[in-house]
Order: structure tokens, then C-alpha cells, then sequence
């Protein structure tokens, strides 16, 4: 597994091998989701593109909002 991003609304995990995909985990909501396929290549994409601008984490926080209708799962801490 890979961070990919983490502030204090969302962490962002990077599946590696043997499992392509990302975990988003919106920290306020308790809510998680999990992307593959399409969905994963556009948001890698525009994570991709944002990240170039070296942007606020505000503005990241801000994009990874959009996401927030996929994240179905509840988040179970240990």
C-alpha cells in the first residue's frame, strides 16, 4: 500500500500489486470507498493533474469531495 494523500478530512490509500485500486477514506464521515476500473483512472488522472499545481490541502480536500457519494462503506477502527 501507498499514501497517496492524507490530511485531516480524508485519507487516500494506493493499492499495489496484486490488488489495482484506491481506498478513499473520508475521516469526518467515517466513510470509505473503495475505486477500480474507469473510476479509478480518472481519479488517478486528476489527483494527477491537481498534484502538477502544487495546490492548498484545502483544494485537494475540496476535490476529493466530489467523491463523497461513492463511500458507502462505514469505517470500522481497531
Amino acid at each position: 500500500m501507498n499514501v497517496m494523500y492524507n490530511s485531516e478530512n480524508y485519507y487516500v490509500v494506493e493499492f499495489l500489486p496484486g490488488r489495482q485500486g484506491i481506498e478513499l477514506v473520508d475521516k469526518t464521515m467515517g466513510r470509505a470507498g473503495f475505486l477500480q476500473g474507469e473510476v479509478e483512472l480518472k481519479f488517478r488522472a486528476s489527483m494527477a493533474d491537481l498534484a502538477a499545481g502544487e495546490p492548498s490541502a484545502e483544494l485537494v480536500d475540496e476535490f476529493l469531495g466530489h467523491y463523497d457519494a461513492l463511500l458507502i462503506n462505514s469505517v470500522a477502527m481497531h
